[in-house]
């Protein structure tokens, strides 16, 4: 019975972290093949979520919010650049995915990339993107793509950086053992880089530690109320 009390603490706290009313931010550190840097992410209540399994689909999955604004800094040693300003968002475009894809959201769209091949679907070239973002992980949102779990799906945000180029930053999701994460630099023109095994980690922020101190707080308490309880009743 203890332990299922403090499991309750604990996810009471975790919620009240994770779900926002209103307007919320989020910090990250990123780091691994070459690309590395921090962003804060703002983010919004989804009005438009349910269960997917259409296509398109009309909803975004339970549990996403959308990213409405981001800053930080971006590093790609890969292709010589070093703490670039990241200057924004890039509004989603919602088009049409594969027809066989029952899983993407509703916000699933292209960001362009001229010299791109278009698919055999007829999508257009580019990079896919959703703008969303998963407090408690993200759920599989592609039919034949399995993976899940990351603080964004493996179609991810697209935000630009100075210089004009502009970065996909996806989930990969956990294919076993822990969650990677990928990124994707263009120019608009041309796909100037392409990495997989990203780790990220996300940095409490001061109202957040605040916050976990309180649910601490409340695990101790309840944990020292329980003590007492088995002492009086021996």
């Amino acid at each position: 019975m203890m332990k299922s009390g403090i499991a309750a603490a604990v996810f009471t706290t975790f919620v009240l972290l994770a779900s926002p009313a209103t307007a919320a931010t989020a910090l990250f550190d990123f780091a691994g093949s070459g690309i590395s840097g921090s962003f804060q992410i703002t983010y919004v209540p989804n009005p438009n979520t349910g269960t997917l399994g259409t296509s398109p689909n009309t909803v975004d999955p339970v549990g996403s919010y959308i990213v409405s604004g981001i800053s930080g800094v971006f590093s790609n040693a890969n292709i010589g650049i070093a703490n670039a300003k990241i200057t924004g968002i890039v509004p989603s475009n919602p088009s049409s995915p594969s027809p066989t894809n029952l899983l993407a959201p509703r916000s699933f769209g292209h960001y362009p990339i001229a010299s791109g091949v278009q698919t055999p679907e007829g999508l257009a070239p580019g990079l896919s993107y959703d703008n969303l973002f998963y407090p408690g992980g993200s759920p599989q949102t592609a039919t034949d793509y399995p993976f899940s779990g990351g603080f964004f799906d493996i179609y991810g945000i697209v935000f630009t950086i100075t210089g004009g180029n502009a970065v996909n930053f996806w989930s990969n999701g956990n294919a076993g053992g822990s969650v990677s994460y990928g990124a994707a630099v263009t120019d608009g023109t041309t796909l100037l880089d392409y990495a997989g095994g990203i780790s990220v980690t996300a940095v409490p922020e001061p109202a957040t530690w605040a916050t976990m101190l309180v649910g601490f707080g409340m695990i101790g308490g309840y944990a020292r109320y329980r003590r007492r309880r088995i002492v009086f009743a021996a």
